[in-house]
């Protein structure tokens, strides 16, 4: 590459710190939607995600199952 196709930018980055600041202080906490915590305190994320996992797998099988089954016994269909 020669010189000639270099470009060189120079930019400065200008916050307005005031305005920052009130952003973040008017901020709302994101609400917990699903707590891991079991009844003795214990984070049980880990283990839930995949049992979540694997039952939403099973229940999409099963809609598919269901629906095949429906299909096939529907002569409009």
């Amino acid at each position: 590459m020669n010189a000639s196709n270099k470009k060189i930018f120079h930019c400065e980055i200008v916050v307005d710190n005031a305005k920052v600041a009130a952003e973040t202080k008017a901020y709302q906490p994101i609400p917990v939607i699903t707590d891991f915590t079991d009844e003795n305190g214990r984070d049980r994320m880990k283990e839930q995600i995949p049992l979540n996992y694997n039952r939403i797998k099973e229940e999409a099988k099963q809609i598919v199952t269901d629906e095949l089954e429906r299909i096939k016994n529907d002569p409009d269909l």
